[in-house]
């Protein structure tokens, strides 16, 4: 008898470290989706600041999905001029789907100072 109850305590130990060993691979994959959609999220806040935000008002794109290896991440950019000066209220966000089939997003919001006579009317966005 006491070989069975060392037996069960084993084996529910073992089940527990593996549901740990489980839950702690899909905290480290989501990390990582977090991680690489912030720098999604910064590269196109990069990109919406270099091409302009008013020309992206004008001629677009106000989203996309990303090259590989990130196709798996769609992006959309939210753009209003403010009344006064040549300021935009900028938000982009980035959305993907986890192994599981789950929706996951990410957003950032800030403001751009777009002066069209600073930037150069020629530069596109599929020019980055």
């Amino acid at each position: 008898t006491e070989a069975l109850a060392a037996g069960m305590v084993l084996a529910l130990s073992a089940s527990a470290l593996g549901l740990i060993v489980s839950q702690s691979i899909r905290s480290l994959a989501s990390a990582r989706d977090y991680q690489q959609a912030a720098e999604l999220l910064d590269a196109t806040l990069t990109k919406i600041d270099t091409v302009g935000p008013a020309m992206l008002l004008e001629f677009g794109p106000t989203d996309g999905v990303f090259d590989q290896p990130n196709e798996r991440f769609s992006w959309k950019a939210t753009i209003s001029r403010q009344l006064t000066g040549h300021l935009y209220d900028v938000t982009v966000s980035v959305r993907w789907e986890t192994a599981s089939g789950k929706q996951r997003s990410a957003k950032a919001q800030t403001y751009l100072n777009d002066p069209r006579t600073v930037l150069d009317s020629r530069l596109r966005w599929s020019d980055l």
